[in-house]
């Protein structure tokens, strides 16, 4: 029986490292607070502010605030600290384990003591499928086990939010300071890549970086990638320099949030480390908010949370004198408000909830960009197929990766990545002019490099594992998203309890522009694949969904049984 990879790297870990710092993970009631007064610390109960949710913007508010000594800060939080798991932490860590625990299926479930467990709803745009959804459940949250592919929005988009809001200090050029100020920023490593096209980047865009998110590029790149590139080159993207200037429309190596100096991820901790020795900021783990409570005012004011001890049940509270901040992620925040009488009437009236402030608003409008993509088999490059079915290899790489920071393990698995606007010829064609009004640089398809078969993402190291055992071959695939999604979903609550996962219904594809547009997409991911750059690389035809499908009606049909998401729900608007 051959184990997967990260089964394999899991077994090495825990024959060096002692038994004890493996199984401490889970039995700290209350984790520390960022100092080591811990009696004290733990013992107060009010602060000026409480955050709800220890992810990306909890803990980057929670470290924000407490540069001001004369600030308390509590952040409150219900998954582990994932550091204190010799097995979690490699997971995290390590770059290449981003596929491992983001499949379709409950069986991909390596990552579970860090991940939400939620599913869909049944889902139409899906083939009435329900689809596991995962969230990171850790310090970081979702940046625990995302892509780390760090790109910043449209100068367009920013400006749209400017526009919205009536405020001309939300303009991208008023912002783009600010975008520096969290990160820190290293170029390739040329003389380790050894990649052709090299890398690019815009210096401009990092001229303050010295925050405490790391930014770089992988020490080694994928070897499809740069063919992915010049394909796409061919069919029309053209290369662009960088991603973080305020300008999308191009292919190019993405910038990653990983350490240059380690190799591992950053994100996920990054305001965490900067800010755990101030005395004025507690981090509480294992502890799961219930509820907000309020005064008696009108409109009532936020007092404080109650919460539970996830390990032993027990009960607490903890006050804030300023503001309760609620961040708890696109499905948990607007949960939080419903089960603590905020949102939709008549759903807090069916839960018997007691309503503070009916809004009709919260839980609805969510957005969510979908993927999907062709793959083929390839001979002459390394992929991580061969990770999967070889296990002797996946070894030497582990260790290549643990000593000297180098090899397929420091990838993300997908360092290449693009943007295609539809000209409006094209958009009249597909019958989707809605997508004309976003702003003029906002991409409508993402493509990414994905060095390895994903089919319908189910259990992305299972499947590369027997495909590359029944056939003896490697694979890759171009996956193609949808980043002007017109689809919206919902998040409702099941229950008064927040302990029970919400009712999440993305809506995926309901929208029939959605629909044309993804059809357009995946067609242009065959055309990628039809490039003369990618052919001597190629080892046969298309192996997922394979030529038999070819109408629009079977395109969909293939799309809709194989669509995925992961860590993503961008936009929940919780009003």
């Amino acid at each position: 029986m051959r184990l997967s990879p990260f089964v394999t790297y899991a077994v090495i870990c825990c024959m060096s490292v002692n038994l004890l710092s493996v199984i401490v993970e889970e039995h700290f009631p209350f984790d520390f607070p960022t100092h080591q007064g811990l009696g004290a610390a733990l013992k107060r109960k009010t602060y000026d502010y409480v955050i709800v949710g220890a992810g990306t913007a909890g803990m980057t508010i929670a470290a924000r605030l407490a540069e001001d000594p004369n600030v308390r800060v509590a952040v409150v939080e219900a998954g582990i600290d994932y550091d204190l798991s010799a097995v979690n932490k490699l997971l995290v860590d390590t770059p290449a384990s981003d596929t491992v625990g983001c499949g379709s299926k409950p069986e991909d479930n390596m990552t579970d003591a860090i991940d939400w467990r939620f599913t869909t709803e049944p889902q139409l745009g899906a083939n009435s499928r329900t689809v596991r959804y995962a969230r990171g459940k850790t310090i970081g949250g979702s940046s625990a086990r995302n892509f780390m592919i760090y790109q910043r929005a449209s100068k367009g988009s920013i400006d749209k939010w400017a526009e919205l809001t009536g405020d001309p200090d939300w303009t991208f050029e008023k912002r783009y300071s600010d975008y520096q100020k969290s990160v820190s920023f290293t170029a390739p490593k040329h003389d380790l890549r050894q990649e052709l096209p090299a890398a690019q980047y815009d210096r401009l865009a990092f001229t303050q970086s010295y925050g405490p998110v790391q930014v770089s590029y992988p020490n080694m790149p994928q070897p499809f990638s740069k063919y992915m590139q010049l394909s796409l080159n061919e069919k029309g993207i053209p290369t662009i320099q960088d991603f973080n200037g305020g300008n999308l429309s191009g292919v190019q190596y993405a910038s990653t949030t990983i350490d240059p100096k380690n190799s591992h991820r950053s994100s996920s901790r990054a305001f965490f480390d900067a800010a755990r020795l101030r005395r004025n900021l507690v981090v509480h783990t294992s502890a799961m908010v219930q509820r907000i409570s309020f005064d008696e005012s009108t409109p009532p004011r936020a007092q404080g949370v109650e919460f539970t001890n996830t390990l032993n049940g027990s009960a607490d509270k903890l006050f804030a004198k300023k503001e309760v901040i609620v961040s708890a992620g696109t499905f948990q925040s607007p949960q939080l408000l419903m089960v603590s009488g905020i949102g939709p009437a008549d759903q807090l009236t069916a839960n018997k909830i007691r309503i503070r402030v009916a809004n009709p608003n919260v839980g609805q409008g969510m957005q969510d960009h979908i993927f999907f993509g062709p793959t083929y088999p390839v001979h002459s490059i390394q992929t991580l197929t061969r990770i999967a079915a070889n296990p002797d290899y996946a070894t030497s790489q582990y260790l290549n990766f643990t000593r000297r920071k180098l090899g397929p393990l420091t990838n993300n698995a997908a360092d290449m990545i693009a943007f295609e606007r539809f000209n409006s010829s094209k958009l009249k064609q597909l019958r989707a002019s809605s997508l004309s009004s976003y702003p003029s640089d906002w991409p409508h398809v993402e493509y990414l490099s994905a060095a390895g078969l994903v089919g319908d993402f189910s259990d992305l190291h299972m499947l590369n594992l027997l495909a590359g055992t029944d056939t003896g071959k490697e694979f890759v695939t171009i996956l193609a998203a949808l980043v002007a999604p017109q689809s919206r979903g919902t998040v409702k609550i099941a229950s008064n309890d927040a302990s029970v996962p919400p009712l999440i219904d993305p809506g995926w594809l309901t929208d029939p522009v959605d629909q044309r547009i993804a059809v357009e997409a995946f067609k242009r991911t065959r055309e990628f694949f039809s490039a003369q750059a990618m052919q001597p690389i190629l080892d046969g035809q298309e192996y997922v969904p394979g030529p038999s499908v070819s109408s629009d009606d079977q395109i969909l049909d293939w799309i809709k049984n194989n669509l995925m998401t992961g860590y993503t729900a961008p936009r929940n608007f919780v009003l």
